[in-house]
């Protein structure tokens, strides 16, 4: 595995640092195309739907992130293709099955990814209210 962070560890399907002078629509537009070969035409129909924010430590101490995060509904059938060289393979999963792996292999998981499967599962109703800890997930996804 090559990737130079977090290789072999499960991530969202597009993602991308967000470079100055492109809007944060444009760069998901663009990451859409470069980082699974998802066409034009269904990249704008990505819609922002929040951020999600957490801290981590480095050598100089804590270093706060935000993650914006937008949601994309592709055709069924789609499968997306590396056309970067940053993605090793795709897996498709139902959220059922992220919310799960998540849960309960975390260490599966890109760190910051599985703040956004979380977060994204909150705000489809697969976790709730009734999720023991609900208000303290809720509190850390916004650091």
């Amino acid at each position: 595995l090559s990737k130079a962070t977090y290789p072999g560890k499960l991530d969202q399907c597009v993602a991308g640092g967000q470079p100055q002078g492109l809007s944060l629509t444009d760069n998901v537009i663009k990451e859409c195309e470069e980082e699974a070969g998802i066409p034009l035409h269904v990249a704008r129909t990505a819609r922002p739907v929040g951020a999600v924010s957490y801290m981590y430590a480095t050598n100089k101490g804590l270093s706060p992130k935000t993650l914006f995060c937008y949601d994309l509904e592709v055709p069924r059938d789609f499968e997306p293709k590396a056309l970067d060289g940053e993605v090793e393979s795709f897996q498709k999963m139902s959220m059922e099955e992220a919310v799960h792996s998540v849960a309960n292999h975390v260490e599966l998981w890109k760190p910051n990814s599985a703040l956004v499967v979380i977060d994204m599962a909150i705000r489809h109703g697969f976790l709730n209210g009734d999720e023991p800890n609900y208000l303290e997930i809720l509190s850390l996804l916004r650091r």
